[in-house]
């Protein structure tokens, strides 16, 4: 791979050299595909590294290029023959870059941008404050309780071998196409393959998906006359999104859908987790990319995971604004996810793990669901932490900084990515310690940062440490991912694959471990190759009586620690050591040292520096200098240790010589070497070096034994089979760790995850990983199938029989029947039609027909079977857990009418019913503005009974019925009844709940499409109900609601508490 530099400079701050044009950078990006590129921002460049990467509109002349600023992803730009835009970002700065006449043109922009989770007062978008939202406990509860979340104790990051692609599909609306693009076509298309290039490289690196373009001209729209959206406000946008994607180009060409327009209130939108349901283009955001990303995030599965937000939809696993790209930071930065919002991705994606592994979309692995990607078979081995020296929990004293130390291997020699972040689910204000970006060092620090202020003074960043005297017990997940090489390796799919191990950090009482003075040598000053004492406070209590230290020094202010000063000695808070001779002076005077002592407990997270805020140390000069002394700090095999080198010293004394004496003193990780140096005037000065021994490679390899299990589906949950005792074999004293979580997914399907990792001392880890997938996916039956049958007369119809069904989960199930008849022009009945219908817990539904025709031409009767086949009404996707827009439409049924989720005997207004027509329902995504649906009013004609005689089969004989006038009556229905068709103009159409206990209190909450709740109502119906009217205080402004929500509906039923979930919707 070629790498060409390129240092571009200007002489003028904020504009561009007037004799620089874009045509070098243009041709440096033409012609190659590793670049070092000096981004050119106000006199000063930003060196980035620039990596090729694949865009659908190659083949029209676009490359996209992504930028890396020491390790980490920097933006994306798009470069043509003639033209080079994009976006940079740095230090929490975006750069934009455009080409205007030929010159390049780099400018910033201050975002008003928000996300609409954080609308109607729950989120400050004044970056310049912080506040602290001010909620009520109980409500953040409930608003959280429908969010796909780890439970307290049982949670497994899913590993997919599977990379998914995803049809993506921009809608360029016409005020997006004039404003930001300026009514140029390639501006559109090299916007498109920028934000293309962008996701690709963070969900490649984190998530395991791609993105491909839809490239269709009907979703830019070039004029004001086909303008979708109308200067909206976004919800309206989000709420129709889907149906529009739909009708311009069509629901089987897409997979995913992003609107691009300009909106009334400035703020992003997604439905949560639709990328596996039916709302799959409902997001909404504007042109920056990490607003896009964070939008993405919510499409994929992912809650906010900041605290400031307040009554949200969050995990609230990361302090005040949060730092990932899930937070609210408005930080472009912060494009990555932390493990928490990583986990809810990986379970959805655990729950809807169908793909076809053809481009085609043919081929078909998996059981079939909502909006199927197409997916490549990655060939990945997974990286495993070693677990052998880690703990589950670790007690501090309050105040103390902490590290996590964490070693792992990747069994295909990957390089790996490291992070550890805290993992308190759901508890609002728990979160105390920021969940930075993954980094290569396996060493992850948490300290309380220091920033200036205007005063020009040090103060503490708030929310980024506990505070000094607090205690409690805080959930770590340390993480380790292969991600760093991307989405493809060597042109073969490489899916991001992670390793996590869980802990606890428990903050106790006692007195904090931190330094409290460290003396000088003299006159206030320290000086080289001298005695230094430092004296810290220790708890004993909490260490014990034989916890060690180790005391290191840093001359770069904590960048990095080259000097060991003690290593494994008391942790008795005190401890004398040599200040190094070799520390180097800040800008080159040995008089000043951006110094810093750290000391850490060995066997233990617990660590202390001696100060919080960056200087100098002032030193003399010293007595004596050494020469050609070896590295501080070297790492060597044991039986490869260098020989002493011949260190010479010397000295502003000139009595005498310089007299040296080199000492060893072995140690079992390392040997320390001293060589201490007298004058004639009576100085010393001591100069040492740490020689530690590399760590052997493990010489035994574990294996497990016997049948491991194997994966599985089963219908029911009496099938799921006991844990299996897995052994391991290959070393002594081998733990086994358990890891089992059960996850939820749509029509009350669970995926039941359960892993074993097997470690031992001097040993790599091993894994194995069941997947249990629970779905029934066999429909209820019937007693009996009654056959459709042609009669002579009407008294020869017969009565409808008494049904009962048995389902494979549930047993005996009660059916919910109908009867209806048809007449002539003379009213003679001439058709007689019923309708049994059945629906298990699983949502797999049985209707059959039988249709009885009266025909008096006929001379024999006749049986024949119905030309209706049984429909099995499939349920929309709809991921309970996870408060979301939801995605059903009602399913569309011919006599009967069914609306889901409540079944009831359809209304009969008349006795001339229409002739049965039964097709496999129609689930169509629906336009979200204002859907209209409502249970429709149960009843059935009753008919008198005729006086029929006994027929024979070749000629029947058949008594003249008496028809009485067919009147409605109303059956007897014991099941609970919802009306789910809210309308704030038709006072009839309320949320209604029939059948259940009188004189006993129902429970009603709603919520919107975010989580947010918009209506609670203890004793619901004594006399308030529900009209579309939001009740709560949190929502501003206009209280009228209109849309599709969620309810959570508690009641009694034969004295027995219920509860049942659905959705609502309200126009």
């Amino acid at each position: 791979m070629k790498i060409l530099r390129l240092l571009i400079w200007f002489l003028f701050i904020g504009t561009i050299n007037a004799q620089q044009n874009a045509a070098a950078v243009i041709r440096l990006f033409q012609q190659n595909n590793a670049v070092e590129w000096q981004l050119p921002v106000k006199g000063k460049s930003i060196p980035l590294m620039w990596y090729e990467r694949h865009n659908s509109l190659a083949q029209e002349g676009f490359r996209t290029f992504v930028a890396y600023d020491q390790g980490a992803f920097a933006g994306s730009i798009s470069v043509a023959p003639s033209t080079i835009s994009g976006e940079v970002w740095h230090e929490g700065k975006a750069y934009f870059l455009s080409t205007e006449k030929g010159i390049l043109k780099i400018s910033t922009e201050k975002s008003q941008f928000s996300c609409g989770t954080c609308a109607d007062g729950h989120c400050n978008t004044d970056m310049g404050t912080t506040t602290t939202p001010k909620t009520s406990t109980t409500a953040r509860g409930v608003a959280l309780a429908e969010v796909a979340l780890p439970s307290e104790d049982e949670r497994v990051l899913y590993n997919t071998n599977v990379m998914r692609t995803y049809r993506l599909a921009m809608l360029i609306d016409y005020s997006f196409y004039k404003g930001h693009c300026r009514s140029d076509m390639n501006k559109v298309k090299a916007f498109m393959t920028e934000v293309q290039a962008g996701l690709n490289e963070v969900c490649g690196r984190e998530i395991g998906c791609q993105f491909e373009l839809v490239n269709d001209p009907r979703l830019i729209i070039t004029t004001k006359e086909k303008e979708v959206y109308d200067f909206p406000v976004v919800r309206t946008v989000v709420e129709r999104a889907t149906g529009d994607f739909n009708t311009l180009i069509g629901e089987e060409n897409y997979d995913a859908g992003i609107v691009f327009s300009v909106y009334k209130d400035n703020r992003g939108l997604a439905h949560l987790g639709e990328i596996t349901g039916k709302l799959k283009g409902g997001c909404i955001a504007n042109h920056e990319f990490y607003i896009i990303l964070h939008e993405f995030g919510h499409l994929l599965g992912s809650a906010h995971t900041f605290t400031i937000g307040g009554q949200t939809a969050s995990s609230f696993t990361e302090p005040d604004r949060g730092n990932s790209i899930m937070s609210y930071i408005n930080d472009p930065y912060g494009t990555y996810f932390s493990l928490p919002s990583i986990y809810t991705i990986r379970n959805r994606t655990n729950l809807h793990d169908a793909y076809y592994s053809d481009k085609a979309r043919t081929q078909l692995v998996g059981l079939p669901q909502a909006n199927i990607p197409y997916g490549e078979v990655s060939d990945n081995r997974a990286p495993v932490i070693h677990r052998a020296k880690l703990k589950k929990s670790y007690t501090l004293p309050p105040n103390t900084y902490f590290q996590f130390d964490i070693e792992a291997s990747d069994p295909d020699g990957d390089p790996l990515l490291y992070m550890a972040h805290q993992a308190d689910f759901k508890i609002f204000g728990k979160a105390r310690f920021p969940s930075n970006r993954p980094t290569e060092s396996n060493r992850i620090e948490f300290y309380q940062p220091y920033r200036k202020n205007r005063s020009n003074e040090w103060e503490a960043v708030p929310f980024k440490f506990t505070k000094p005297t607090e205690t409690g017990e805080f959930t770590f997940w340390l993480g380790v991912c292969d991600g760093k090489v991307g989405a493809y390796k060597n042109g073969k799919p490489h899916v991001p694959l992670y390793d996590v191990y869980e802990t606890k950090v428990n903050i106790v009482g006692g007195t904090p471990f931190r330094i409290i003075n460290v003396s000088k040598s003299s006159a206030g000053k320290y000086k080289r190759g001298k005695d230094v004492t430092l004296t810290w406070g220790v708890d004993k209590n909490i260490f014990g009586e034989d916890s060690k230290v180790r005391i290191l020094f840093s001359d770069d202010y904590g960048k990095s620690y080259k000097y060991v000063l003690a290593d494994g000695i008391p942790n008795n808070g005190k401890a004398t050591v040599i200040f190094p001779t070799q520390a180097k002076g800040w800008k080159g005077s040995a008089l000043f040292v951006e110094g810093l002592f750290k000391i850490e407990v060995l066997n233990h997270i617990a660590y202390a520096v001696s100060r919080d805020t960056p200087g100098t140390l002032d030193m003399h000069s010293p007595d004596i200098t050494f020469k050609n002394l070896p590295e501080p700090t070297i790492t060597v095999k044991k039986n490869a240790i260098p020989a002493a080198p011949n260190v010479t010293a010397e000295s502003y004394c000139k009595r005498g010589r310089i007299n040296i004496v080199l000492s060893e003193e072995p140690h079992d990780t390392y040997l320390l070497r001293q060589w201490v140096a007298t004058n004639g005037c009576g100085d010393k000065a001591t100069a040492q070096q740490f020689i530690y021994y590399e760590k052997e490679a493990p010489i035994n390899s574990l294996h497990f034994v016997g049948d491991l299990p194997k994966d599985m589906h089963v219908q029911c949950k009496g099938e799921i089979p006991e844990k299996a005792t897995v052994k391991a074999e290959g070393a002594d004293n081998i733990r086994i760790d358990y890891e089992e979580e059960m996850t939820e997914g749509d029509k009350k399907a669970y995926k039941l995850t359960r892993s074993w990792i097997a470690y031992a001392d001097n040993a790599l880890p091993i894994r194995h990983t069941q997947q249990i997938l629970l779905r029934d996916t066999q429909k209820p039956e019937l007693s009996s199938y009654p056959k459709s049958m042609i009669v002579k007369s009407e008294d020869q119809v017969p009565f409808k029989e008494n049904l009962t069904a048995t389902d494979n989960c549930d047993g005996v199930l009660p059916i919910v029947s109908s009867e209806s008849s048809k007449y002539d022009d003379k009213g003679k009945k001439k058709e007689v039609t019923y309708v049994w219908f059945v629906e298990d817990n699983a949502h797999n539904e049985n209707r059959y027909i039988q249709v009885i025709t009266i025909n008096p031409a006929i001379t024999t009767p006749t049986v024949s079977t119905p030309t209706v086949s049984t429909p099995t009404v499939t349920t929309p996707t709809v991921s309970t857990p996870t408060v979301s827009t939801p995605t059903v439409s009602s399913p569309t049924v011919s006599t009967p009418t069914v609306s889901s989720p409540t079944v009831s005997t359809p209304t009969v207004s008349s006795p001339t019913v229409s002739s049965p027509t039964v097709s496999t329902p129609t689930v169509s995504t629906p336009t979200v503005s204002s859907p209209t649906v409502s249970t429709p009013t149960v009843s059935t004609p009753t008919v008198s009974t005729p006086t029929v005689s006994t027929p024979t089969v070749s000629t029947p004989t058949v008594s003249t019925p008496t028809v009485s006038t067919p009147t409605e009556t109303n059956p007897e229905v014991s099941e609970v009844i919802i009306y789910n068709g809210v309308s704030t103009h038709n006072s009839h159409n309320y949320f209604k709940v029939e059948n259940t206990d009188e004189n006993r209190p129902i429970y009603v909450i709603i919520f919107d499409e975010m989580g947010l709740k918009v209506y609670e109502n203890p004793d619901y119906g004594n006399p308030e109900v529900f009209r579309g009217y939001a009740n709560v205080k949190n929502v501003i402004g206009k209280k009228a609601l209109a849309g599709t929500y969620f309810y959570i509906l508690r009641y009694y039923k034969n004295n027995t508490l219920e509860e049942k979930k659905g959705f609502l919707y309200v126009r």
